[in-house]
């Protein structure tokens, strides 16, 4: 019968043994590692910005033990197992001393628990109060002792001790109690928090400063001096109560919320705690800036914003507000302003300007018409209704001109913006056809951080890559993608560094680097933004109210300018001289070329004034001026002559202007140099004698659009045609099909009663220049 007993027992012993092995290594190797700590954002520095709440609704930071001051743990031993070396997990000598005080004198209760008992209480979640809970936790020590070191005993005790209230670990009372970290704590901080855990319920300062806790501190102090006499200087510090925060840090909580439910830890940390790439002194200087701003302009009814703050060389995200204050209700301020979806105003023309380079339809100098003007159904118009006649591109575009953007935005083809904003990656776009031409002034809604990603692309070359919220991260996880062409790219953000910047701010007249800014306007004046580029830095600055109501005060140049200019000299003048960034080449691909100064076109040999503009070989529009003409001019009358030779003609370089420019010029009170008439006996121009000028420009009808007639209404059954020329441009004869319609002066109206179907509708000048569109007719059914 020894046998078989013998051999259970040579099977049973191996069996236990790798059952213990097994257990080992599941519970003991870590004892933190099945404890749920808060997750935890900090700055780069590692500087506390915000922590949440673990799954058992605890505050815990986990703090190895390199990171506690050698002063904490000396005091937290001396406090609580001042003979935690020496022992194996119980010290008999206590537990015999507390149960004679506890049980046979009942002088007063005491306890005995060593660091490695509390662990075990703490870990398991064991009730001590009982001797039977008392062995269990005595037991659980001695294998606690013979699984782990002391060193990891430690540090798991640090992690774990109560400190108060749901606050367990040293690491999280520090910032809770004096927002600081462990090891910027003073010496009598150090010592406040050692005496808590002893007794957190009567100890721990949550809600005024307990009699009990100064009372243990002292007797601390006192044993400490034994130990430490040249701390003798702390006496002083000691006498005073400690300054008391009582509250966790809360900055960048829309950054936090916005990463908490998204981010994955970066490789190697498992202790909840993450630092952001957020520079706190940025985040500090975007807050302060916000807070005086909406301070001062409080009586308009400003009362809200988000900024946004990344550096373009890395695409680090350095300071995120998501609103002023996200505990005031009044703002809905718990609302991310940095990621919420908004009308972007004007800001999206840089890029429909980027496009139209890109595509050979303009240099920064080409000459737009800022006159008004109706693409099919859609009739854009400028803030206050002014037209400014002819602009050059980088004006239209740094003076948010309307109709300028909207005719190049219905000129640009594969891509157009859609295409590009699709291309780009913006979430949420709506079919091509929903938006029409006015995506460009704001239809499409974006984020700031989309935004913000779009601007970066220009100073890099028009690749756009993604933010980094971590600095662990790799710097682009998915490769950056082609949106522009490096040249169309450098050339937009040449163009936007020419956008004068507010006079009004403490370092304008200082401000050493330029800005390339564009501001924008949601319709209805919902949002005022102002983005920028400068230096290695992308700002974006949103004004405005979550709830949607406009204010005529949020207008983009007036309002989200100001601050973002702010914010901007605030940031340069921290910089260091010598310490920016060299300014940045024009990219292989662009050129400098002279173009006449009034009409942006490759200078004609009468063009009496060039300037320089940025040119893509091979790529940007080659025209030669059509402003500048010579013009023959007989003395004896004044009037204009078609002859060039003879004793009393005289040459002369006048400008030739389009009929709609010349009204606008004309309302301006503007006068322009331009060339005479012809006598009015002399013969008509021929068609065709000179193709030299611009052509017609039809105004109505609209092309590519159904018109219904109604034959019993006289004011609706005929269509108006209406159409702008050249200043030599004479009569206007108009044409459909092939079938002559009738003539007019240019801006006349003329009145055409349409038969049902497609009619390609053309206009001719004298000079034999022509435009043409098509329309459907149909008659309204009886």
């Amino acid at each position: 019968m020894a046998f078989p007993r013998l051999r259970t027992l040579l099977i049973l012993i191996p069996v236990l043994i790798l059952a213990l092995f097994l257990a080992y290594q599941a519970v003991f190797l870590d004892p933190l590692e099945a404890v749920s700590f808060s997750r935890a954002y900090t700055d780069r520095e590692g500087w506390l910005l915000n922590i949440f709440l673990t799954e058992d609704d605890k505050y815990r930071l986990r703090t190895p033990l390199a990171d506690v001051p050698p002063a904490l743990v000396e005091a937290v031993l001396l406090q609580e197992d001042r003979y935690f070396y020496g022992h194996g997990g119980i010290n008999p000598a206590a537990m015999l001393r507390a149960g004679w005080e506890t049980y046979v004198k009942k002088s007063r209760r005491m306890g005995a628990s060593t660091i490695t008992m509390q662990l075990a209480r703490l870990r398991y979640g064991l009730y001590t109060r009982n001797l039977r809970g008392k062995l269990l936790q005595s037991l659980c020590a001695l294998f606690l002792e013979i699984c782990l070191s002391k060193q990891e005993i430690l540090e798991a005790y640090l992690n774990l001790a109560p400190l108060g209230g749901n606050i367990e670990g040293y690491g999280a009372a520090a910032w809770y109690y004096f927002n600081k970290d462990l090891r910027e704590l003073t010496g009598g901080e150090l010592l406040t928090l050692a005496v808590i855990p002893q007794n957190p319920g009567r100890r721990a300062p949550l809600r005024g400063l307990p009699p009990e806790l100064m009372e243990a501190r002292s007797k601390l102090y006192e044993s400490w001096l034994a130990s430490h006499p040249g701390d003798s200087s702390l006496r002083t510090e000691m006498e005073l109560p400690p300054y008391l925060v009582n509250r966790f840090p809360r900055r960048a909580i829309h950054l936090a919320e916005y990463l908490r439910p998204r981010e994955a830890p970066p490789a190697g940390r498992t202790d909840g705690r993450l630092a952001l790439t957020v520079n706190r002194s940025l985040q500090d200087l975007v807050e302060r800036e916000m807070e005086s701003y909406l301070r001062r302009n409080r009586s308009w009814g400003i009362n809200n914003g988000s900024v946004l703050l990344l550096d373009w060389t890395s695409m680090e995200i350095l300071a995120a507000l998501g609103s002023a204050d996200y505990g005031d209700d009044s703002i809905q301020g718990q609302v991310n302003g940095f990621a919420s979806k908004r009308s972007p105003g004007s800001t999206l023309k840089p890029f429909v300007y980027a496009l139209a380079m890109e595509q050979g339809l303009i240099h920064p100098e080409t000459m737009l018409k800022d006159t008004p003007r109706s693409f099919s159904e859609y009739t854009p118009d400028n803030y206050q209704g002014v037209f400014k006649g002819p602009v050059k591109a980088w004006f239209a575009l740094v003076d948010s001109r309307n109709v300028p953007a909207v005719q190049l935005a219905a000129n640009i083809r594969n891509p157009d913006l859609h295409d590009f904003l699709k291309n780009a990656g913006i979430t949420g776009l709506k079919e091509k056809e929903h938006y029409g031409l006015s995506a460009v002034l704001g239809a499409a809604d974006l984020s700031m951080l989309e935004l913000a990603g779009l601007y970066a692309s220009l100073p890099n070359g028009g690749l756009l890559r993604s933010p980094r919220f971590f600095p662990g991260e790799p710097q682009d996880e998915a490769p950056p993608k082609r949106i522009l062409s490096p040249q169309a790219a450098a050339v937009t953000l040449a163009m936007l560094e020419r956008n004068p910047a507010p006079g009004d701010t403490p370092y304008a007249a200082g401000r050493r680097i330029p800005v390339a800014y564009k501001t924008g306007t949601s319709i209805g004046f919902k949002d005022a933004w102002s983005i920028a580029v400068f230096d290695r830095y992308v700002l974006a600055v949103w004004l405005g109210n979550f709830s949607g109501q406009g204010n005529p005060a949020l207008i983009g140049r007036l309002t989200a300018t100001p601050l973002q200019f702010s914010i901007i000299d605030a940031i340069t003048a921290r910089i260091p001289p010598g310490s920016f960034l060299a300014p940045r080449p024009m990219p292989e691909g662009v050129s400098p070329v002279s173009v006449c100064a009034v009409s942006g076109d490759l200078p004609g040999g009468d063009c009496p004034h060039l300037v320089d503009t940025w040119f893509i070989p091979g790529v940007s529009p080659i025209r030669r001026c059509r402003i500048h003409r010579r013009v023959y001019i007989d003395t004896r009358s004044g009037y204009r002559t078609d002859e060039t030779r003879g004793p009393h003609i005289r040459s002369e370089v006048r400008e030739f202007w389009p009929t709609d420019v010349l009204e606008i010029f004309a309302q301006a009170g503007l006068p322009r140099f331009l060339p005479p008439p012809y006598p009015p006996a002399a013969p008509s121009r021929t068609l065709g004698s000179s193709a030299q000028g611009f052509p017609p420009s039809i105004i109505s009808p609209l092309g590519n659009t159904d018109y219904i007639l109604r034959p019993r209404d006289d004011r609706r059954n005929r269509i108006v045609l209406l159409a702008g020329a050249d200043q030599d441009g004479g009569e206007l004869f108009w044409f459909a099909n092939t079938l002559f319609l009738g003539r007019a002066k240019p801006y006349e109206r003329f009145l055409w009663q349409g038969e049902p179907g497609l009619w390609d509708l053309t206009v001719v000048d004298s000079r034999g220049r022509s435009a043409g569109l098509r329309v459907n007719v149909e008659v309204e059914p009886r």
